[in-house]
């Protein structure tokens, strides 16, 4: 444990303010960040996987399965070496790494929100239409807080999920949490199970925190519509 003591300042915050942020510190960042971004690309996406012209429809969700057919390692692998090669542009490892996240975790909300807005009733969009509500402003005033109600397990998890995957980026040599703790150990070497095993609960409780908060606002939005029929957004 005294490994751990003398080096939770590296842990949690990397060698900042000597140098840049790391550590759990650049991890939670991370997490909060992407999942915005994640969330903004969600909502996009499944406003055109539910508008009414066919041709939308149909390459948003092809867009949408094509990055959720993919290994989240592999997305983050072309991010960084292959897209910057083909478009002929220069990304950090952080860029990188931010635009691959946002992206294959946007697909997945996608899906998760586009099950949301199918859940509200049909007559919602209708009402919002009679007040005099054009259909960008029915979606983003009327039905769209009522689907992420309808979907706050699923998009609980999803963040879940983001923050446990923000580790992947370590192998683009950024100095997250899990990196943090790779260096440590290197420079230890003989307690590899007491500074992983101290990750591992760090991972759990923050986890564990997400997941009770989404219990809660599950409990307190239970009138929320439930998935039902599928609806075309007019």
């Amino acid at each position: 444990m005294q490994a751990i003591f003398d080096s939770l300042p590296y842990l949690m915050i990397g060698p900042y303010p000597d140098g840049p942020l790391g550590g759990l510190a650049l991890t939670v960042l991370l997490a909060v960040f992407i999942g915005a971004v994640s969330f903004g690309i969600g909502v996009v996406f499944a406003a055109l996987a539910l508008v009414p012209l066919l041709p939308v429809r149909m390459a948003a969700r092809a867009t949408v399965e094509c990055v959720r057919g993919v290994p989240s390692l592999t997305f983050l692998f072309w991010m960084y070496f292959l897209v910057p090669r083909l478009l002929q542009i220069d990304l950090s490892p952080m860029t990188s790494a931010v635009i691959a996240l946002s992206i294959y975790h946007g697909a997945y909300m996608a899906e998760d929100l586009r099950g949301g807005v199918q859940a509200v009733h049909r007559g919602q969009w209708e009402a919002a239409r009679a007040t005099g509500l054009r259909g960008r402003q029915a979606f983003l005033r009327i039905v769209l807080p009522q689907a992420v109600r309808a979907v706050v397990p699923a998009l609980i998890n999803r963040f879940v999920n983001l923050f446990m995957y923000t580790s992947i980026i370590s192998t683009l040599g950024i100095l997250e949490f899990m990196r943090s703790a790779i260096i440590v150990n290197n420079r230890e070497l003989i307690y590899p199970v007491e500074i992983f095993g101290f990750v591992g609960i760090v991972y759990l409780a923050i986890c564990y925190g997400i997941t009770r908060l989404g219990r809660m606002l599950e409990r307190r939005w239970s009138w929320a519509p439930r998935f039902g029929s599928v609806q075309v957004a007019a």
